[in-house]
């Protein structure tokens, strides 16, 4: 089972979606990213642990003290540690063998959690696969409707049609 860690601040600011709930408040945000990690977790059934780390207690957050469930658990570290640190001992708290991933932009901790031997993906490419299917965009050219060819059919058609149009200028 793989164990998800975020650096939540991060993914917030990262992710335009997100960083929307922030006009309304902060805990909104960090509601809007804890709901979007149970979602993700509920498709997924590799994930073992999720985590979810924020710098600060702030007991207003959920109204309660960290809300704790069976599929995310949300982390405010308390000073002076800080969230980056946080991180790097829920890395060393995984058991031998066990997959950890880390979710951060931040330079500082994708270098360290990656010298701890966790995987680190940028916010972008989780919440490629995290965000709701609402909210993902199908490619392009398959919302035209149209077939995709690969360069080698389109240059035997091209070629065919080429051939075509040649054989229609030929006086007879």
């Amino acid at each position: 089972m793989t164990t998800l860690i975020l650096d939540g601040y991060n993914v917030i600011h990262a992710v335009p979606e997100l960083a929307r709930h922030l006009d309304r408040s902060l805990q909104s945000a960090r509601e809007a990213l804890v709901r979007l990690c149970r979602e993700y977790r509920a498709r997924r059934g590799d994930i073992g642990r999720l985590y979810v780390v924020f710098d600060g207690r702030d007991v207003h957050a959920f109204g309660s003290p960290a809300p704790q469930d069976e599929r995310v658990t949300v982390c405010f570290t308390q000073r002076p540690q800080e969230a980056d640190e946080r991180i790097l001992r829920l890395i060393e708290s995984q058991s031998a063998g066990s997959r950890c991933v880390v979710v951060s932009n931040d330079n500082e901790v994708f270098n360290n959690a990656r010298a701890f031997g966790a995987r680190v993906v940028s916010v972008q490419a989780f919440y490629a696969q995290a965000r709701p299917a609402s909210m993902r965009r199908p490619h392009p050219r398959a919302s035209s409707g149209k077939a995709i060819l690969s360069t080698r059919d389109a240059q035997q058609i091209t070629e065919a049609y080429r051939k075509h149009l040649e054989s229609r200028r030929r006086p007879d």
